[in-house]
């Protein structure tokens, strides 16, 4: 294990453990392989950051033929759920291909949009891609919007910070699906319209950017929030000195700050710049 990571690991430890809830996290540095976590099997909520899962299944089914991503599909009142995103404020009957569908979920996390992807693929293809990949807990057990949940958000959707992170690398090892559709899936969440919790605290510019060059450094990322402290992030950083995989999720905290300035997305974003700075910038 090279010396950086070591150190970084350590950091990271003691971040996590400032939280006033649970808080696991898992790190791979993708060009060493070097792996660390803590409490990296513990099942989480995930809250929006399902909708990686989502996606992959999404393209896995484009791959499959069983869609195309240029498909032309249509907002209906069944999709329509509140919160995130802006197709619950539009009439039904919006147009759009698969592929915008999909650009909505990740980029602006739009639940309406969630739900359409996953009446295409079928929410237990959802999970049978997440087993198929080796991943035993990541599911998604409603569409979004279901009011059997109550406001539980494990009674929505669950899976760690291992899993999510290595769901991660696989994206960014092309390993989910071919090399062109891989890549789309990171161009995509590149373009991230949020930036609340493992980015956060990256030297964003006013243009969304980490610098000139938008290939030499970028992150991939989706994040997610709900009740009781849940903040969950996993992202693919890639910055001049290296690239690496990341999730973290959090819950139950206490601490001081509401919405974008809550303990937990102050601790996601301590975690990730932390990362960043040790083996990116």
């Amino acid at each position: 294990m090279s010396g950086a990571v070591p150190r970084l690991e350590r950091e990271l430890l003691a971040i996590s453990g400032g939280y006033s809830g649970t808080c696991t996290w898992a790190l791979t540095d993708l060009a060493s392989r070097d792996r660390i976590g803590h409490r990296e099997d513990t099942v989480m909520p995930t809250a929006s950051l399902i909708k990686v899962p989502v996606l992959v299944a999404l393209y896995r089914a484009a791959a499959d033929g069983r869609c195309a991503l240029d498909d032309r599909i249509t907002y209906g009142p069944e999709h329509r759920c509140l919160g995130s995103g802006v197709l619950s404020k539009l009439s039904p009957g919006v147009e759009m291909s698969v592929r915008d569908a999909a650009v909505l979920m990740m980029t602006i996390s739009d639940n309406s949009a969630t739900n359409m992807c996953i009446d295409l693929v079928g929410r237990e293809d959802v999970n049978a891609t997440m087993r198929a990949l080796g991943f035993e807990h990541t599911t998604l057990f409603l569409r979004l919007g279901d009011r059997s949940a109550g406001l539980d958000a494990r009674r929505m959707s669950v899976s760690t910070a291992g899993e999510m992170m290595r769901l991660m690398t696989l994206i960014a090892g092309h390993a989910c699906v071919s090399p062109e559709a891989s890549e789309d899936m990171l161009r995509i969440m590149r373009r991230s319209d949020y930036r609340h919790e493992l980015s956060s605290e990256l030297p964003w510019n006013e243009m969304n950017m980490l610098g000139d060059d938008p290939k030499a450094a970028w992150v991939a990322e989706k994040g997610g929030s709900f009740l009781n402290g849940v903040r969950t992030g996993a992202a693919v950083f890639k910055g001049p000195r290296g690239m690496f995989a990341m999730a973290a999720f959090c819950e139950g905290g206490t601490g001081p700050g509401t919405g974008r300035g809550a303990e937990g997305n102050r601790t996601l974003g301590r975690l990730g710049k932390a990362a960043w700075d040790a083996l990116c910038a």
